[in-house]
């Protein structure tokens, strides 16, 4: 019997899923491959052998900060934060609602693909000059 063998019979159960978690996660996050290393609390991705990844996530970063979605989302947050603090159970019901909702009306039939493209960059040429202006506006007068 080979001596790792050996030896992984005298670890516990939980010593042995342990040492498989890691390995597992090592494996994932691409330690043991390609030496690929993450900033804490970074997850690893499916684009990270990927030579062009890092400029496509800082474009589609960039793109998801100037959509009008992005600044709702942030106004709802703190609402949503109250009330999933508050009404979890509530909160799961009515985004599980929503979601039926979408999937039996199916609201994207009623747009072509070329439209909704256009309008999604479209509308997030106007949330950039928006930003823009309330940038001005906000930095102090000299």
């Amino acid at each position: 019997m080979p001596i790792e063998q050996q030896q992984q019979s005298r670890l516990t159960a939980q010593q042995r899923l342990a040492i498989s978690r890691h390995a597992l996660m090592s494996q994932l996050r691409g330690n043991e491959r390609n030496g690929a290393h993450h900033r804490a609390g970074e997850r690893p991705s499916l684009l990270d052998g990927i030579a062009w990844a890092p400029l496509a996530r800082g474009v589609a970063r960039h793109w998801w900060q100037r959509h009008p979605l992005h600044a709702a989302g942030q106004v709802a947050r703190p609402v949503l934060e109250k009330y999933a603090r508050e009404e979890p159970l509530k909160l799961v019901a009515v985004a599980a609602a929503v979601g039926a909702a979408v999937v039996l009306t199916r609201p994207w039939r009623l747009l072509s693909a070329s439209a909704l493209v256009a309008t999604t960059f479209k509308t997030s040429e106007l949330a950039g000059v928006v930003n823009a202006l309330m940038q001005r506006k906000a930095s102090p007068r000299r």
